[in-house]
């Protein structure tokens, strides 16, 4: 199947079907917004954050027996240090901002992501943080399935010598509890896909929401499996209607 139909199609269509059909009509990355130029680059900033936990918590535990004074500065550092990156990694969405103006945002972002609240909340031990330093992960990878003709990149996947555990970053606001209806369609999407790929059964994934910071595990469901599906063939239909109309 060469029409592959991507993860972030499905999610779009959760959120409004046009949005699939201003992708297919070659609006997939359009210029910021004016006036959300901020909110974009905050969330650039919160991705980078959520791909590099494993150095800030590995700064952490380096820290053990350090003075008061001194600690979290360490941590801080290296929070300064993954921002600084994102300029060069994120070089074609940063493009259109003003140097100046992405300058001011980023100082003020590590003014309020270096506070101890953040900070202390990152601190608190999960599994996900524990799989990561035994296993590291694989950034964005690519799966593909022919099978359910569909394609994905998945934020984070980790391997370990019993299971396959896709993990998403999201840079938004965190549910009281478990995670959000999308969310799970999406980790299970992505399941999907690594399945057929490794041959193997994905039982769990993890949603990293870095703003609050929270971590959320999810055991991936069949009725997750069901909805990913289910919007899966809504999407394909979609686009075969627009492509036959020649709508885009």
């Amino acid at each position: 199947m060469t029409n592959l139909i991507k993860v972030s199609d499905l999610t779009h269509y959760m959120i409004c079907p046009r949005l699939v059909y201003f992708r297919a009509r070659g609006d997939e990355e359009p210029k910021i917004a004016e006036g959300k130029e901020q909110s974009v680059i905050e969330h650039i900033l919160l991705k980078e954050l959520g791909f590099n936990l494993h150095r800030i918590l590995g700064e952490d535990d380096n820290e053990e027996g350090t003075n008061e004074g001194t600690e979290g500065e360490a941590v801080k550092l290296v929070i300064g240090e993954i921002v600084d990156g994102v300029e060069w990694i994120y070089k074609d969405e940063l493009k259109n901002i003003e140097k100046q103006f992405f300058e001011a945002i980023k100082n003020d972002f590590l003014c309020g992501i270096g506070n101890t609240e953040w900070l202390s909340k990152l601190r608190t031990e999960n599994e996900l943080a524990a799989l990561e330093r035994s296993y590291d992960y694989e950034r964005e990878h690519t799966a593909v399935s022919e099978k359910l003709g569909m394609v994905g990149s998945v934020d984070k996947l980790i391997q370990t010598e019993e299971e396959i555990i896709p993990c998403v970053i999201k840079t938004g606001r965190c549910p009281e509890y478990g995670v959000w209806r999308s969310d799970r369609m999406q980790l299970a999407a992505y399941a999907m896909l690594i399945e057929d790929e490794f041959e193997t059964t994905v039982q769990r994934g993890f949603v990293e929401y870095i703003r609050t910071p929270e971590i959320r595990e999810l055991h991936i469901k069949k009725r997750d499996r069901a909805l990913a599906f289910q919007i899966l063939k809504q999407v394909y239909k979609f686009k075969k209607y627009l492509y036959a109309h020649s709508i885009v």
